[in-house]
């Protein structure tokens, strides 16, 4: 039984975090969909148990209306949440789908996070019209749900085999997105104005996306407004800056952090750790992490996957 929601309408600062309550002892992805709301300085405010979803909520981020996004990928259920803190109906989808990105038309762009026809051990995930698990690719929709195009971007291997577009980002120009296959040694690119692949941001093109003992990959970026960019990777946060120079690395606790947004004042970064629990604030300035708040929910029991600040 779905328990009653208590998200309160938006404030500026406020943190929202994806963090299912996993029971369900045969997967390890799969339990009661949940989107925990902070205040800017993380007194909780609300719960929403999120109707029509059955596994983690990943990608959480904003429209330019102010409403929250949240995915859960692996059942092909989309989020969205008012500013008044009211859930819309939940959307089905086809495929699985884990980000968000909005040009200035008010069109939506879609990451469909899988490929192939297998996901990894422990978990489940619906397939797509076509038998597969997805195609990652990205797919353009209108305001109203109908979908324009599907953009057959590039993705990169790595050692689970099952992942597409995991994450993604709208360069502020609105002329490219730059995305992720978590986990692979590639930071990638792609005009949607023009239809074309770019070329890759960053790459560890002598790496082997099979040897997980070295962890030079790439796992979720994100835009700030100046055109700067964040960018989780093995070894922490990264920072840089638009051509592509790396201009600052913050060592972060442990592995696994999933995602990554400014802050609401763009001194400081969020990001958030799905294998701890933790979410940290970075100082931008300084370079290093300022502050640590513990989710209570680490793995095996893992499911911090989404995060998003109201700004």
């Amino acid at each position: 039984m779905l328990k009653t929601s208590t998200m309160k309408p938006f404030d500026k600062g406020d943190i929202f975090l994806g963090c299912s309550y996993l029971n369900d002892p045969n997967d390890d992805h799969k339990g009661e969909g949940r989107i925990l709301q902070f205040d800017r300085d993380w007194r909780p405010k609300g719960t929403l148990y999120t109707a029509g979803t059955t596994y983690l909520i990943v990608g959480c981020n904003f429209g330019p209306d102010g409403t929250l996004w949240g995915f859960d990928s692996q059942g092909h259920a989309v989020v969205r949440v008012a500013p008044d803190g009211i859930a819309m109906e939940t959307w089905e989808t086809d495929r699985g789908f884990g980000s968000v990105n909005f040009d200035a038309e008010g069109n939506f762009y879609l990451g469909e996070y899988f490929i192939d026809g297998e996901i990894w051990h422990g978990t489940t995930a619906k397939k797509a019209p076509d038998g597969k698990l997805g195609d990652g690719n990205i797919y353009k929709y209108s305001p109203d749900l109908e979908l324009l195009k599907v953009f057959e971007v590039e993705t990169a291997p790595e050692f689970t085999g099952f992942k597409g577009v995991t994450h993604s980002t709208m360069h502020p120009s609105g002329e490219f997105i730059t995305y992720t296959t978590e986990t692979s040694r590639r930071l990638m690119r792609y005009d949607h104005v023009n239809d074309r692949q770019l070329d890759d941001f960053d790459s560890y093109p002598d790496a082997d996306p099979n040897d997980r003992e070295d962890k030079r990959w790439f796992i979720a970026p994100h835009y700030m407004d100046d055109g700067r960019l964040l960018c989780t990777a093995s070894d922490g946060l990264r920072l840089y800056d638009e051509a592509g120079h790396l201009t600052l690395t913050v060592a972060l606790p442990g592995y696994g952090w999933a995602q990554c947004c400014p802050d609401v004042d763009p001194r400081y970064a969020m990001a958030a750790n799905i294998w701890n629990g933790l979410a940290a604030r970075i100082d931008l300035d300084k370079g290093k992490l300022v502050e640590t708040i513990d989710s209570g929910f680490t793995a095996p029991f893992r499911s911090l996957a989404g995060l998003a600040v109201y700004r």
